[in-house]
């Protein structure tokens, strides 16, 4: 019985790199030494133990561009005419080193290596993915796959390109393998919300994270890295061990970095004479190429001569070492851990194993052999796992990747950030496309499935992580602009009706990824297939404001959220108020937009307006069919719409979704009067009538639990998300209330108590101190205005405080353009929509660490954070931001990545019909 699992994940794989033009392409040989010191080695190995019926299990991922460079003619061809170049190396040293008896046996090892590979390599006919695949069916190894060309999903802009990467990985691995892969890695294990839903689409059923991807989870993992989670799409999440990572990944602290083993920096491509090493380099370039003589032996310039048998040696000594850690792994996880036994899930780059470290392939076979021979560990891997324990714990995962930072920093930093703007307007370009031309054929279609091809391999991760590091810049850098040059070419041909077929032919022939693809994965409709069509066709969105008519943040957000569902193929009416000078009907962004006749509403009262308002919207919805069935679903948002809500849905038995932005308790942190009392009972009336609750933030969701008895199998959390569309920042058209000097402070939002402006206005004056030159500019309008207008007299600050009243989209931005920083100080904030303009505009940002407001940035992180009424601190961080402006600046870079890569529209409008159609599959069951 063993005492827990071991899960080993190799993940191999390398950008696509093809260059039918060059005989000699020097990144071809990044492929050509992998097979020969790593992939050859590894499945050697790995079939040599399966043929003596040794027992272990892999779990490794095969990237979709390494398969396709497997399994093309051309670079087989070419990998043959590279390794008799080495073998031909091989002999030269044998020769050179014919009367050295420490380097000769070393020469004659590597010629050995060489001869043996090549004979792998053919017998195999060349097609690696052949040995793969045996081992596959003999049970040893569980393949995976990921993206179709490795592209970062959280830096993927468009749900429609999310899914052309993960359709193509998996089709391609279908195709060569015969079977949907059970895995899938995100690359980079870059997660996002939603692609999960998407990973299910394809029959996927688990994936990978990094660590803070589990432990970040909510509610909090029960089990830590020790079990997976399941998303609530059903895919099981498995989370990276930090500690036997560090013990194979850490290259001085860890195996690899062993004196005693090859020393990888070290190769006679750099130290032997150039005319005797030219006939076996690429077009006359010094290369590594694979004869390396010495160990590590240590830091200094001075080594010792490689031992094969004492890197052997010690490579079994730890693979011990590496067995005994994880036994004591599972001794102190199993302390809580009753239902089942711990599994450790260690992932590495495959290409580590033979390439980087020499030894790795030697280790991982002992590794192997000890675990089966001995008693305590059993290796298995995550499908197995979830065989053994189908039920996991439920949770919400936060976006997250490895790398630096373990966000997103790798791939979106100064050195790579100016790749995305281009993708994106492509992604854009290319669904447009697919939804202009879907029965395109011939040229036409031969044309937009290579306009597909060129934007997913733009896409590759590969080359944002080498613009990063800063190796093969220039490369990375043409690869990106060829492909998306190449694209752009495609697309004004395609729009012009008149493809060049010769030009055609050579973007085919040359990157010839993917011969099965179709462009029209990459459409509005394919985003979720079925996941509308014949379930969800019309949606009554019930809303007391709506733009140009705006009292907050409710308005916009409805606004912004029924252009997204629209987007999305739903048919979206949405019922409102009246607003001066604006059709009582209008059809724009694909929505129709009902407004109350304001005849209708003469009372002066507000509560008298509002039931006026509600009987109006119920008139309206009988009108255009509410009665006839022709809607499936009614989303009312806040206690305002209840009464129009709950007639609606029980005057038709439709399902009602009710999004709860606020609560009456929350803005005034109690309850005090007879009218917020009703508006509380109004609140808790409309959660308990609804099929579904959606809150924009984990606080919210649990003030709306904690108030109105909901549970969290009805609660669902989507966050508010920003229009880039409308956040045009033109620094020539910026606003500043101090024009000549720095200091410009800018607050956004409604004059009311709760957003804490007053404290921003206790803060100034120390501020002041500071910074004399310093001023505040207030834009927005509300009850507490002349209040806060004479507290800044009170203060003495009036002449550094400008009030501006109500601003547009065009103001907002103008003002936002001005800023040297952002303050929301909030006493209460169920999210926040302002403060995720600012971050998209690139302004430093405080905030109040309360509500949803202090769940968007992470403390000193991309923002400061201050406990609500601190008006000292705020002050004190307010000064460090102004003054410090190279912290500033790294601040709004990384919160302007995060708005980036978690709050986009369109994912926004997806996650809510996911809930739509839970509230649909609920009604309909309890019905």
């Amino acid at each position: 019985m063993p005492r827990g699992y071991l899960s080993l994940v190799l993940h191999a794989h390398l950008p696509y790199v093809r260059d039918p033009e060059n005989e000699d392409a020097l990144e071809e040989r990044w492929l050509f030494e992998a097979i020969t010191t790593c992939y050859i080695p590894l499945l050697n190995s790995m079939l040599t133990m399966s043929g003596e019926g040794v027992e272990f299990r892999l779990t490794i991922s095969l990237s979709p561009p390494l398969l396709s460079m497997l399994t093309d003619n051309l670079l087989q061809q070419r990998y043959l005419a590279y390794i008799d170049k080495m073998i031909g190396l091989g002999k030269k040293e044998c020769h050179r080193n014919s009367g050295d008896p420490i380097f000769l046996p070393l020469a004659e090892l590597y010629l050995r290596r060489a001869e043996g590979v090549r004979d792998f390599f053919l017998q195999y006919q060349g097609d690696l993915t052949l040995p793969f695949k045996k081992l596959m069916l003999e049970g040893r190894v569980e393949l995976i796959t990921t993206c179709a060309t490795h592209g970062y999903l959280p830096l993927i802009k468009r749900p429609e390109a999310r899914r052309a990467q993960i359709h193509n990985g998996v089709e391609i691995f279908n195709n060569i393998f015969g079977k949907t892969p059970p895995g899938f890695w995100l690359p980079e294990c870059g997660y996002i919300q939603g692609v999960d839903e998407l990973l299910k689409e394809y029959g996927v059923a688990y994936f990978f994270v990094d660590t803070h991807g589990i432990l970040g989870a909510g509610p909090r993992p029960e089990y830590g890295i020790y079990a997976p989670l399941h998303c609530r799409s059903g895919v099981a999440a498995f989370g990276r061990d930090p500690e036997s990572s560090r013990q194979v990944w850490e290259r001085r602290i860890g195996y690899p970095g062993h004196p005693d083993y090859r020393e990888f920096y070290r190769d006679i491509g750099y130290d032997l004479d150039m005319d005797y090493l030219k006939p076996s380099l690429p077009g006359g370039i010094r290369v590594d190429t694979g004869f390396k003589y010495y160990r590590i032996t240590g830091d200094g310039a001075d080594k010792k001569p490689y031992a094969p048998r004492l890197a052997e040696t010690r490579a079994a000594e730890h693979a011990a070492h590496f067995l005994q850690a994880r036994l004591r792994q599972f001794e102190t996880a199993s302390v809580f851990m009753e239902d089942r036994l711990p599994l450790v899930v260690s992932p590495y780059d495959a290409e580590l194993f033979g390439h980087w470290w020499y030894e790795g392939p030697v280790w991982l076979e002992n590794l192997c052999r000890q675990s089966a021979s001995g008693e305590g560990m059993e290796m298995i891997t995550p499908g197995d796992y979830l065989g053994l324990y189908p039920e996991n714990q439920e949770a919400e995962l936060p976006m997250s990747s490895w790398g630096e930072e373990g966000y997103s920093f790798v791939w979106l930093n100064p050195e790579n950030d100016w790749i995305y703007r281009h993708q994106h307007r492509a992604e854009a370009k290319m669904t447009e496309l697919a939804d202009l031309y879907p029965g395109a054929t011939g040229p036409a279609e031969r044309a937009l499935n290579q306009a597909g091809r060129e934007l997913l391999l733009a896409q590759s991760s590969d080359w944002a992580f080498i613009l990063k590091q800063k190796t093969t810049v220039q490369y990375a850098a043409s690869r990106v602009k060829m492909h998306l040059a190449n694209f752009n070419k495609l697309v004004e041909q395609i729009e012009a009706l008149g493809i060049d077929e010769q030009q055609l032919i050579g973007l085919e022939r040359r990157n010839n990824i993917f011969p099965s693809i179709d462009y029209r994965v990459f459409g509005y409709n394919r985003v979720c297939p079925e996941i509308f069509r014949d379930k969800l066709k019309r949606v009554l969105l019930l809303s007391w404001e709506y733009p140009p008519r705006t009292v907050g943040g409710l308005s916009r957000h409805v606004y912004d959220l029924s252009g997204a569902l629209a987007s999305l193929g739903l048919e979206v009416h949405v019922l409102t108020c009246p607003a001066a000078e604006t059709p009582l009907y209008q059809f724009e962004r694909g929505v129709h937009v009902h407004r109350v006749n304001p005849d209708e509403l003469p009372a002066s009262e507000f509560l008298e307006w509002l039931q006026q308002l509600n009987a109006g919207m119920v008139g309206i919805a009988e009108e255009i069919g509410l009665g006839r069935g022709y809607f499936d679903l009614i989303h009312a948002h806040d206690w305002l719409v209840r009464d129009a809500a709950e007639t609606m849905a029980s005057g038709t038995d439709i399902p009602l979704v009710v999004t709860i932005h606020a609560t009456e308790y929350g803005r005034n942190r109690g309850l005090f009067s007879d009218l917020q009392k009703s508006i509380n009972s109004i609140e808790n009336s409309l959660v308990n009538r609804a099929d579904r609750v959606i809150c924009c933030s984990s606080y919210m969701a649990r003030e709306v639990s904690q108030l109105f008895g909901a549970g969290p199998d009805k609660i669902r959390v989507i966050a508010n998300g920003v229009n880039m569309e409308n956040l045009v920042i033109d620094r020539g058209q910026a606003i500043r209330c101090n024009p000549e000097g720095k200091g410009n402070i800018i607050f956004l939002g409604r004059l009311v108590p709760e957003k804490g402006l007053q404290i921003l206005l206790e803060a100034f004056p120390l501020i002041l101190r500071e910074i004399p030159e310093a001023c505040l500019l207030v834009a927005g309008r509300g009850p507490y205005e002349e209040e806060l207008k004479q507290k800044a007299r009170d203060l003495g600050i009036d002449h550094r405080v400008k009030f501006v009243g109500f601003v547009d989209d065009t103001g907002r931005n103008r003002i936002l353009a001005g800023a040297d920083l952002a303050v929301f100080p909030s006493i209460y904030e169920p999210f926040g929509i302002v403060a995720l303009e600012a971050m998209a505009a690139g302004v430093p940002m405080i905030v109040s660490d309360t509500g949803g407001l202090g769940e968007i940035i992470e403390h000193g992180v991309e923002g400061y954070k201050v406990p609500p009424g601190r008006a000292d601190l705020l002050a004190s961080f307010a000064c460090e931001l102004l003054i410090n402006e190279e912290l500033a600046r790294k601040f709004s870079l990384r919160a302007m990545k995060k708005v980036l890569t978690r709050y986009d529209w369109k994912h926004i409008a997806y996650e809510t019909g996911r809930v739509y159609l839970e509230a649909l599959a609920e009604h309909g069951a309890l019905r």
